[in-house]
């Protein structure tokens, strides 16, 4: 079988690793990438051997299988439906766009040229999330906490489609069920957008989940907790690690199965390889993106919706 040809837009924090990790696939060829800064062209053509391009179209003439899109946000429709509509495969991270409307057109796009469409929720691929895969099966109450400190090179969106769009992604993939009420609030506090924020969703089968969220601590934590009505998960992305308490024989029992840990990227991107192989649905394609993004913006609205009524209650004082 003929290797894969893949290349990746965007060697910054992130892109750097997906041009680290396809370097390291023997089952495909990293044969480009991309970045309008010059000097990681030229530091990153030399390290892994493979041309580099200050200007995206120019990969085009690479005769490409596959690309990562790992540029900032605002640019995630302008480079994704590029490939799109030249025919090559395309994983993109999150949020998969700056808009919803974005995001249906990428979807459409990508059905009528008939590409892999990925997006990259990187903890749906956490050794500890794949464990409990077939362990949860009717979520009651669910709880996330996702702290971290600031970091200047976000820039263009908040907290919410920052870090938390991660856990509103696992949430919507546990809970077979339509938003039916959201509310939500937020503070600015070091950037033009929400810095800290905290949403309560409540979906049509009466399952309740809390998010909290914020980049200005000095504590990292990302967890989350899962309540069924008989057993409690309480997960650890960070670390890797599950706890499941369960009702037996009148008293909780504490179970804590030993997890074989894996880079989550490496695996999403071997998941993106492999649907381009076997023509299937990634794991998080465009339409799990797309309902991810509709849910955090509808979040951020509260938030600004909050806002200006505290706004409007403060000046009528």
């Amino acid at each position: 079988m003929q290797k894969l040809r893949l290349a990746v837009i965007g060697t910054g924090h992130l892109g750097k690793n997906h041009l680290r990790i396809f370097s390291e696939m023997t089952e495909i060829e990293l044969v480009a990438f991309s970045d309008i800064s010059e000097e990681l062209v030229d530091e990153y053509s030399e390290k892994y051997g493979v041309k580099g391009y200050t200007d995206f179209e120019k990969l085009l003439g690479e005769n490409l299988d596959g690309v990562s899109v790992v540029v900032p946000t605002e640019f995630h429709f302008k480079v994704a439906s590029f490939f799109i509509k030249n025919g090559i495969h395309v994983m993109v991270e999150k949020p998969v766009t700056k808009t919803a409307a974005e995001a249906e057109e990428l979807l459409a796009l990508s059905q009528k040229h008939d590409v892999i469409f990925q997006v990259g929720h990187i903890e749906r691929f956490n050794s500890a999330i794949l464990s409990l895969k077939n362990a949860i099966q009717a979520p009651r109450y669910i709880e996330s906490l996702r702290l971290g400190p600031f970091t200047p090179r976000v820039k263009d969106v908040g907290v919410v489609l920052d870090i938390m769009i991660h856990d509103i992604d696992i949430v919507l993939s546990l809970v077979n069920s339509p938003v039916e009420r959201i509310d939500a609030v937020g503070v600015s506090v070091v950037s033009a957008h929400e810095d800290i924020a905290n949403a309560h969703i409540v979906f049509k089968n009466g399952t309740i989940a809390n998010f909290s969220a914020s980049r200005l601590s000095n504590e990292k934590c990302r967890k989350i907790r899962i309540f069924n009505n008989d057993a409690y998960f309480s997960v650890d992305y960070a670390d890797q690690e599950v706890k499941i308490q369960k009702l037996q024989n009148g008293g909780i029992v504490e179970e804590k199965p030993e997890i074989q840990k894996e880079e989550p990227l490496k695996l999403e991107l071997q998941d993106f390889i492999k649907c381009i192989q076997e023509k299937r649905k990634p794991v998080v394609s465009g339409l799990e993106g797309s309902q991810a993004l509709k849910v955090a913006m509808d979040i951020i609205n509260k938030i600004k919706e909050r806002e200006k009524l505290f706004n409007s209650d403060d000046n009528s004082k």
